[in-house]
């Protein structure tokens, strides 16, 4: 299975400010088995594909993309857009675009049926918020989520697939979901994602919620956790090598 340390840049880092992270970040050597992922804003796509194309554990990601191929959407960047920028990853899903943007698992089903079609691999986002995991419903939102993202998508061997579970509550809180949480609901997803496909091998599951170099490795040693979608401690270059490090 796949090992992923992908980094989401959220709305952070400007021009230069990227520029003084990949100065820095890729000093490091990269000699672990483990693929490195970084999606930073779209006016940095560009550029970040021309520092790190010489990597070749090191892979370009767009935090978005639009269920449109193409046409009048102002604001929306397309598939075919991305593709010319040799991007290989796309997030979907995330709660924050859930939240603020009135996406649904319908829409993202539309995201992902684009994507399954492209040369780009999605990284599909889930998770449940405090007041479901409160009321013990995270199994049934998580099942919801994945069976709707997943309606009617054929599951292709060459492509990758990468569902990241990132709990709502913990994502920007500096609260991280307790061990045992994280083995059960990982262990739940892969069960149930066996039941997408014959291929579903080729799904690799990642953790997200507020990762950190202090809570990585016990976190790494959890039975079907396959990586990390990491926000804010990837944004700065010497934690996130930290976190990459303990792979």
């Amino acid at each position: 299975m796949n090992k992923y340390c992908i980094a989401n840049w959220k709305m952070y880092l400007n021009q230069f400010e990227s520029i003084e992270f990949f100065n820095s970040f890729l000093k490091n050597n990269f000699d672990k088995d483990v693929k490195i992922v970084i999606c930073p804003s779209y006016v940095n796509l560009f550029q970040s594909e021309q520092l790190i194309s010489k990597y070749d554990n090191i892979y370009l990601g767009s935090q978005n993309v639009s269920c449109h191929k193409t046409g009048a959407y102002t604001g929306d960047i397309s598939i075919n857009m991305l593709e010319k920028l040799d991007c290989q990853f796309t997030i979907i899903g995330h709660s924050e675009r859930r939240l603020y943007h009135d996406e649904n698992n319908s829409i993202i089903n539309k995201k992902l049926n684009i994507l399954n079609e492209s040369s780009i691999n999605p990284i599909i986002c889930i998770g449940e918020t405090l007041e479901e995991k409160n009321t013990g419903k995270t199994f049934e939102v998580l099942s919801n989520q994945i069976n709707q993202i997943f309606s009617n998508i054929k599951i292709h061997k060459e492509k990758k697939y990468i569902l990241a579970y990132e709990p709502i509550w913990a994502i920007g809180t500096g609260i991280s979901a307790e061990l045992k949480i994280i083995n059960s609901v990982h262990n739940y997803i892969k069960n149930f994602i066996k039941d997408i496909g014959k291929n579903y091998c080729n799904l690799s599951l990642l953790y997200g919620g507020s990762v950190s170099e202090n809570n990585a490795s016990d976190i790494l040693e959890i039975e079907n956790v396959d990586g990390f979608l990491i926000g804010s401690s990837s944004i700065n270059p010497e934690k996130f090598y930290n976190i990459y490090n303990q792979f």
